[in-house]
């Protein structure tokens, strides 16, 4: 049970962590990317929108993973949930960083963060979930 809390805690804090996207001006915004070889960002009022809606709803799920670490066991199947959802965003940050053929080290992190966070909540949650008793 315990390395069930610990993966969804490390899971939720950091998309919680996401939360710092929501208050970042498009300067500071220009300046993160610049790190990655990015040069400039778009200027347009959509994409600070989409940005921010990206950020909001990453802190969101951050907020909804904490939840589940407290008591995982009273959320029953929405811990799985977590996992397989963690699964799928592994693929999906891995496919579309191919496809879109940025560097590899852009994407990887992510995608390989939440595939192990993923199988990890999968595995804990199936050595933690209370027998379910059988009907003789």
């Amino acid at each position: 049970m315990r390395g069930l809390k610990i993966c969804l805690w490390i899971a939720g804090i950091g998309c919680l962590a996401s939360v710092v996207g929501l208050v970042l001006p498009l300067s500071a915004w220009e300046g993160i990317t610049k790190a990655f070889g990015i040069d400039s960002l778009p200027n347009a009022p959509e994409f600070m929108y989409a940005a921010r809606l990206l950020s909001a709803t990453f802190a969101v799920v951050g907020v909804f993973l904490i939840i589940l670490a407290l008591d995982p066991l009273r959320y029953g199947v929405m811990v799985p949930f977590a996992g397989v959802s963690a699964i799928c965003l592994a693929v999906v940050c891995g496919v579309a960083g191919a496809v879109a053929a940025i560097p590899t080290w852009w994407y990887l992190g992510d995608a390989l963060g939440c595939l192990v966070l993923g199988v990890l909540i999968l595995l804990f949650w199936q050595w933690a979930k209370p027998a379910v008793p059988t009907v003789s």
